[in-house]
């Protein structure tokens, strides 16, 4: 009888990570201890949406260093124009709910998505493209205005472009 013995998958035998273990584990280490600095400095910040957006970002700087998502303008620029968005489509809320905290789920799904949408469209004409930051606009619909959330966003957002340019030369893109 002959026994079945499980073989490496192809893919991973042709996989961009062989010979590459160690920059993959030290870029990641990386990404969880800079969140973690941002996370640590901005203690005040707990509302899930907006947390989100900086992981995203934190995990694009990390994975695709050198891409143009992940360049100072890109990250800087998306989550600056995504929070201008997300505050003129909130008062926009504001104005038609009543009062934007007791807006209908309805109208937060409107709005929201509008907010999204329009920030794409103010980051593709500014150049200032970076993917994550749409969530930025969208966390303020459905979290709400607060400078808290505003200045977690947009410290966190330079201090992630100042690590990956202190890091530069060290970091690779792992894809």
């Amino acid at each position: 009888m002959r026994l079945h013995t499980p073989h490496t998958p192809a893919a991973f035998e042709k996989s961009h990570i062989r010979g590459r273990v160690r920059p993959y584990i030290v870029q990641a280490t990386l990404a969880s201890l800079a969140l973690l600095a941002i996370l640590l400095i901005e203690q005040g910040v707990s509302d899930g949406i907006i947390v989100v957006t900086i992981a995203s970002s934190t995990a694009t700087v990390f994975v695709v260093p050198h891409s143009i998502a992940a360049s100072s303008r890109r990250v800087v620029g998306g989550h600056v124009v995504s929070v201008l968005v997300g505050l003129l489509l909130w008062g926009a809320l504001n104005l038609v709910s009543g009062d934007a905290n007791a807006a209908s789920n309805l109208q937060i799904d409107i709005f929201g998505a509008a907010a999204v949408g329009l920030s794409v469209l103010v980051m593709a004409t500014t150049n200032t493209e970076h993917p994550p930051a749409a969530g930025t606009a969208f966390g303020i619909i459905v979290g709400g205005f607060s400078f808290t959330f505003i200045a977690f966003i947009l410290t966190a957002a330079v201090i992630l472009s100042l690590v990956r340019a202190l890091l530069r030369d060290r970091l690779q893109n792992l894809l």
